[in-house]
Formats: structure tokens, C-alpha cells, sequence
């Protein structure tokens, strides 16, 4: 239905399998099978990034949807230097920017990220107290710098490590980490200030 978001599956650090990267080199070697086992690999790590930098779901999965064609169409040039999960979020980080630049973004509610970081298997009890505290910090997270915002997106919801981070934003390791540091520190005073 359009406007929900994808149903994913719990959302936990995206441990890559070993083999992803040598799929990765299978796939610029034109195996569309390789391709298509890192397409599910992946698929839930860059909807949920592309749905907590836009907060739209239409637009999060237009945008998924233009980074693995995007990623189809330059599978050939991939070098094995990196890891493809940091080849690929540089991919969706640009395509994310490039949505931005050409529609101009309503402000959306929140709380439709908490569907898509919810564990489906809980009762009903654990999903409204989880959903509610996932709520709440977002909505914590959405009132940080833009930088900050993509740092935490990159980090926490596309667990990628601060070096491949850097390289996706385009700045120094030791900048990334700062802004990290940073946006978690008020993450932390806005939790604490919120306590009774």
C-alpha cells in the first residue's frame, strides 16, 4: 500500500556475510545471481537510511529502488579496494541527496519511522512501549544539525564503521567521529533533561 513503509525485519546491526563482498566480485563480473544475493542483503539497511533521511515512504523506496539500478548499472567499475556495504551507501547517500535537490521535502511525522524499527514478532505491549521510546528519539534525533543527522543515519541505521562514513561524506575520520560524538551528547543531554 503506498505511504506504508516496507515491512522489515527486526531492526539490528546489519552484519554483512563474509561472502557479500565476494558476491560483490562475482556481480562486476556480470553474475546476476551474486547481484541479486547482495540485492537482498541489503535491501533492508538502505530502505531504512533512505526512510530516516527522507521520512517518506513513497520517496524511500523510489529512492532504494534508484540505488540498486544505479548500483546494477556501475557494478563494473566496483573495485574491491572498500567493502561494497561502503560502496553502496556512498551510492544511496547520493542518491538521497539528489532527491533532495530535486523535490522539496514536506515535513512528515516521525513516528511512521517506529513501524519500520519494530520488532513484528513482539506483543502487543513490547511494540507500543518500544514504539514509543523509538518515537521519541527520533524525534531527538530529526531536532540535530542536518550533519549530525546523516552521521547517526550512516552509523546507526546503515551500521557502517566511521572510516567508510568519512569516505561517503566526504570528510576526515576524526571529523566524522566528532560529529558523532557530538550528536550523541545531546542525544544523551535531551534524555536526560526529558527524565522526571
Amino acid at each position: 500500500m503506498v505511504g506504508e513503509p516496507l515491512p522489515l525485519p527486526r531492526a539490528t546491526r546489519v552484519t554483512p556475510a563474509p561472502e557479500a563482498d565476494g558476491d560483490a566480485v562475482l556481480a562486476a563480473r556480470g553474475d546476476v545471481d551474486a547481484f541479486i544475493r547482495l540485492y537482498h542483503e541489503y535491501l533492508p539497511a538502505v530502505y531504512r537510511y533512505a526512510y530516516a533521511r527522507l521520512r517518506n515512504a513513497q520517496d524511500a523506496e523510489d529512492v532504494t529502488a534508484q540505488v540498486f539500478e544505479r548500483a546494477w548499472g556501475s557494478i563494473k567499475r566496483y573495485s574491491p579496494t572498500g567493502s561494497f556495504r561502503g560502496w553502496l551507501f556512498t551510492i544511496a547517500h547520493r542518491a538521497v541527496a539528489d532527491h533532495y535537490r530535486q523535490v522539496s521535502q514536506p515535513a512528515v511525522p516521525v513516528d511512521t519511522l517506529t513501524d519500520t524499527l519494530r520488532d513484528p514478532a513482539a506483543g502487543p505491549e513490547e511494540q507500543g512501549l518500544v514504539a514509543a521510546e523509538i518515537q521519541w528519539l527520533l524525534a531527538i534525533v530529526a531536532a540535530l544539525r542536518p550533519a549530525q543527522q546523516q552521521v547517526i543515519a550512516l552509523r546507526f541505521l546503515a551500521d557502517l564503521p566511521y572510516d567508510e562514513i568519512a569516505r561517503i561524506v566526504g570528510k576526515r575520520e576524526a571529523t566524522v567521529k566528532m560529529i558523532a560524538y557530538r550528536a550523541l551528547a545531546e542525544i544523551g543531554r535531551r534524555h536526560n533533561d526529558a527524565q522526571p
